[in-house]
């Protein structure tokens, strides 16, 4: 799994039939220090994420596995809405913080 940050939609009136009804999320990767990495990638969305949100990423075959992307196309998922992140007691993130 990987760690991102939403920052955009696709919106796109034709889609492959597996396709339909999924909404897919425009997603910057982050590196461990929760920085931008400048790499994206569209992904399904299948945990109603929004913009801004950090959230975790399945990518490759691991796509393909949630119920709502078995048998499509997908290549990048978003499974997970990140709430916080810690090591022992320090938080390097916390959703309520607004990043």
């Amino acid at each position: 799994m990987k760690l991102g940050k939403v920052i955009g939609n696709v919106v796109s009136t034709r889609k492959e039939g597996n396709l339909d009804g999924l909404k897919i999320m425009i997603v910057t990767y982050l590196d461990e220090n929760l920085s931008d990495t400048k790499k994206t990638a569209a992904c399904i969305d299948t945990v109603n994420a929004g913009n801004g949100d950090i959230v975790l990423l399945c990518s490759s075959s691991s796509a393909r596995i949630t119920p709502m992307t078995k048998r499509t196309a997908a290549d990048n998922t978003i499974v997970g809405i990140v709430d916080a992140i810690s090591s022992g007691k320090i938080y390097s993130y916390r959703k309520a913080d607004g990043d």
